[in-house]
């Protein structure tokens, strides 16, 4: 009957979503790993990140960049943009800074990202590859500003984004 047909519907429903967020919870449990491996290891939390996020639509974002060995960084991120399907990015990037004159840096990155998003009440959740580069400027000891471009290849979802960002140093 219809009444059947609805219920069976509902069920597949109730249990798509319970499976992404069995999925969201390992990749979570999985990223908080990562970063505690890294933050052991690393020489030290360099900055907590804030940011505003302009793809096809716009975020907003936190992260911490952490100094690893020999001028390289590792930056994960949490990203939330407002386009109506909650989509959601954690991102871990890799960099290599330059130091500059005046206060500036320049760097390339490559990193792994985890997409999440509802687009027409459909969880969706994929593992993609982020490659790019941005600059810094230490305006003083505590803070920085920083523009960062980055390609995001996620099967059927790619997207370039400009990042405007303020980092607090320690």
């Amino acid at each position: 009957s219809y009444k059947d047909r609805v219920l069976l519907v509902q069920l597949i429903q109730i249990t798509y979503r319970k499976q992404n967020f069995r999925i969201m919870k390992k990749f979570l449990l999985i990223l908080v790993l990562c970063i505690s491996t890294i933050s052991a290891y690393a020489s030290g939390l360099r900055s907590v990140d804030m940011r505003a996020n302009l793809r096809s639509d716009l975020g907003l974002g936190i992260g911490l960049t952490f100094d690893l060995p020999k001028g390289f960084e590792a930056a994960p991120s949490l990203n939330y943009y407002f386009n109506g399907d909650n989509t959601l990015t954690i991102d871990g990037d890799f960099r290599y800074r330059f130091d500059l004159p005046r206060n500036f840096s320049i760097y390339p990155l490559a990193g792994i990202l985890f997409f999440h998003t509802n687009h027409h009440d459909h969880g969706c959740n994929k593992v993609g590859l982020n490659i790019g580069g941005g600059f810094g400027y230490d305006i003083n000891s505590n803070w920085n500003i920083g523009l960062e471009v980055k390609y995001q290849y996620v099967n059927d979802w790619d997207d370039v984004y400009l990042s405007l960002g303020v980092s607090y140093l320690f």
